[in-house]
């Protein structure tokens, strides 16, 4: 006992080890404060409008987050590793301005795409005329939401992982959640106030988050003396890689949508949500590893580099396997939390919860490859298992229905992970894995 609690604080006297542990933390309750607003939004639409309202806000929001991925450019993933060194914060605030307003047209433009063909996307692909109102107010939606996530990728790179956490995730369905019941309980019972409800908690998001990047950079500078165009192209292949996660993230909604009913594509994405909890312990360290790794790389401190990836696999892992043995003690009260007819995902949600898993094993691979300017094989990586999932999601979804869909993400999910990890051992000498020796 003794021992145990001798390592114990010894992790709190290692500064870096002290940041993962207490940033990582902030994170996290924030990240799970966040997860607990998203799952009462999903179960304040699931008690009031039923599975089928909660098949189309998700299908929507599959269309929504691979939109502003796109959007993205992959700026907020450089924003980090450019804005890591505090010495560019004070020389160069021109970079983010400019950034920020080519992701703000650009996204627009796909605003505006998939609002002018909202129509063919819910009769032609998805066969459900109902879903076009909810995409109207997605398209509205994109723009503002990359804005946020460029504005939180900046306070992730100088450390303020409170108010990242909050804008990257917290802060969305919380809000979210706060306006549809005001509205559900003052202007109207229409099933469209949740959908409506996301918009404007997105507005607030956006201009909140803009002011509070205005506090932080200073002097306020328009012009850069670093290459808008340059950051871009170095920005592309992180946008490749991060757009397919998210696709992978996504696809299985929205292949559901297409061959099945709204109900059951509302109970496959309450699965998924109870299962992808067990992913924030990665997110929390990963919120905070991933401007520290970059920065020790940069300076070739091999041994700090190497500390870090070793220890926040280990932590990873033992939140991810204390997270997932909860989930499966009480996965069927859990369930049946959000309705009766959503005690039909047990078997989706413990199979995802076996990807989670596979996941947690593997340690930050994304992350490490991207802050060590590997980001083209990781995207090549996780479009091996893009490829993979749409194959399998293709041929066994008509079939199987939505259990095809969680086991082809199951492997999807560790083919991308195993294979970064095996390239960072192989060619780079890096143990991401969890070793249990």
């Amino acid at each position: 006992m003794k021992k145990i609690k001798n390592r114990i604080q010894n992790q709190f006297k290692d500064s870096d080890k002290k940041e993962i542990l207490s940033k990582g933390f902030s994170f996290l309750v924030f990240s799970l404060s966040g997860t607990l607003a998203g799952y009462l939004f999903t179960l304040f639409v699931a008690r009031n409008f039923g599975a089928s309202v909660n098949g189309l806000i998700a299908i929507s929001f599959s269309i929504f987050m691979m939109a502003t991925m796109l959007g993205r450019l992959g700026i907020d993933i450089n924003l980090v590793k450019y804005y890591s060194d505090k010495n560019v914060i004070r020389a160069d605030t021109g970079t983010f301005f400019k950034m920020l307003l080519k992701a703000l047209v650009f996204s627009s433009l796909i605003g505006v795409l998939v609002y002018f063909l909202r129509e063919l996307i819910a009769i032609k692909i998805f066969g459900k005329e109902q879903l076009i109102p909810y995409l109207k107010w997605i398209s509205f939606a994109i723009p503002l939401w990359v804005s946020t996530l460029l504005c939180a990728s900046f306070f992730r790179a100088i450390r303020k992982n409170k108010t990242y956490a909050f804008l990257n995730n917290a802060g969305r369905f919380l809000v979210t959640l706060i306006l549809a019941v005001g509205l559900y309980y003052f202007i109207s019972k229409d099933e469209l106030i949740t959908i409506q409800a996301h918009f404007y908690a997105l507005v607030c998001l956006a201009v909140g988050s803009f002011i509070a990047v205005l506090f932080y950079l200073k002097p306020i500078r328009i012009k850069s003396d670093y290459n808008s165009w340059k950051f871009l192209r170095e920005s592309f292949p992180m946008m490749l890689s991060s757009a397919i996660l998210v696709v992978l993230g996504w696809i299985d909604t929205f292949i559901l949508g297409i061959f099945e009913s709204d109900d059951v594509v509302g109970i496959y994405s309450v699965s998924l949500k109870i299962a992808t909890l067990t992913s924030f312990g990665l997110q929390a360290i990963n919120s905070i590893l991933a401007p520290k790794i970059s920065a020790a790389y940069k300076q070739e401190d091999m041994i700090t580099f190497k500390k870090l990836i070793r220890f926040s696999t280990r932590l990873n892992f033992l939140i991810t396997l204390l997270l997932i043995s909860v989930i499966i003690i009480f996965h069927r009260y859990i369930l049946e939390f959000f309705g009766e007819e959503f005690l039909a995902g047990s078997i989706i949600l413990l199979t995802l919860c076996i990807g989670q898993v596979v996941n947690s094993l593997s340690g930050s691979v994304g992350v490490i490859l991207q802050m060590t300017g590997h980001q083209k094989k990781f995207r090549n990586f996780v479009l091996i298992a893009l490829i993979t999932n749409i194959i399998l999601n293709l041929i066994f979804t008509p079939i199987y229905g939505a259990i095809a869909i969680a086991v082809s993400t199951v492997i999807s999910m560790a083919l991308w992970n195993l294979l970064g990890a095996i390239y960072l051992k192989k060619k780079l000498n890096i143990i991401t894995y969890y070793n249990f020796r």
